[in-house]
């Protein structure tokens, strides 16, 4: 294993080479995944893969179920509240359908089938027929209804009967536990390393991929094409940690959501399984209060 060097204040991005063989060095800024909303190129973490980009759908939609929870949880009044809800929707139902395209990508991608152990793309399969019947997304479901016919607009031809007609279903009180399920088959999506990442250079001769956690490198190009490793990297933070600390605000924040007794996720620990899929039985432990 080549030395490992900390990298020091000011230091340049493309450190020499003083050692016959490439030194590692350590990296020291804390970066997160780009936000949609960046005015300018941020020095976060960007997708450099179709999985990656995947999870940063997942992350854009996190991020807006953030922000009306927090407006949703200080709400006192209870028909406002539900009003909230019926919108909240529209966020659920793009979280749940980002977290079915990630399973897609995984399940069908060449490279994850290249990385993971035989079988690994079988169980992605399994967890979004399970996720599936858990969290009702397809167009006769009571989330896609909800979301179509009154959070994402209002039907045209929708009248106060068919109105309480879909409210009466009670769907608005699965809020809460469709996005903890959804919660839950994430994590262990993430999991699974198959996502890649850059970071942004200031150099046009210089571009920087992570591959493979948690080594960033440095190449340097020339003529359109990659000429050298100029230097690596070693980041103590993986990326996907950034969707995981939102993950915890969420969580959270969606307590209010339940009712006592019901099944949720209260907080996280760190996973001692040696098996990554926890989500296996979920159709059934889901499906069931405490």
């Amino acid at each position: 294993m080549p030395p490992v060097e900390k990298e020091q204040d000011g230091a340049s991005e493309l450190p020499t080479e003083e050692h016959r063989g490439m030194p590692i060095y350590e990296d020291s800024r804390v970066r997160s995944i780009v936000d949609s909303l960046d005015e300018q190129l941020s020095e976060g973490w960007y997708p450099a893969n179709a999985m990656a980009l995947k999870l940063w759908h997942c992350l854009e939609a996190l991020r807006d179920i953030e922000v009306a929870l927090e407006s949703a949880a200080v709400q006192k009044n209870a028909t406002k509240r539900k009003r909230q809800l019926k919108q909240f929707s529209v966020q659920l139902h793009t979280f749940a359908g980002s977290v079915v395209r990630l399973c897609d990508q995984i399940v069908g991608d060449p490279d994850a089938r290249q990385w993971l152990k035989p079988g690994i793309t079988a169980e992605v399969a399994e967890i979004k027929s399970e996720f599936s019947e858990l969290v009702p997304i397809d167009h006769k479901g009571d989330l896609s209804l909800i979301r179509n016919r009154m959070g994402g607009h209002i039907d045209r031809e929708l009248s106060p009967e068919g109105a309480r007609d879909i409210l009466s279903r009670q769907a608005l009180s699965h809020f809460g536990r469709w996005l903890h399920v959804c919660i839950h088959a994430l994590l262990d999506l993430m999991k699974l390393n198959v996502f890649a990442w850059s970071v942004h250079s200031e150099s046009d001769d210089v571009v920087r991929f992570m591959n493979c956690e948690p080594f960033l490198v440095t190449f340097r190009t020339g003529g359109g094409q990659i000429q050298e490793i100029h230097a690596v990297h070693f980041s103590k933070r993986s990326p996907r940690m950034a969707v995981v600390d939102l993950i915890e605000v969420v969580i959270e924040h969606s307590q209010w959501m339940f009712r006592r007794g019901e099944r949720r996720i209260r907080s996280l620990k760190i996973d001692k399984d040696t098996n990554w899929n926890t989500f296996r039985g979920s159709l059934a432990s889901w499906s069931t209060n405490i």
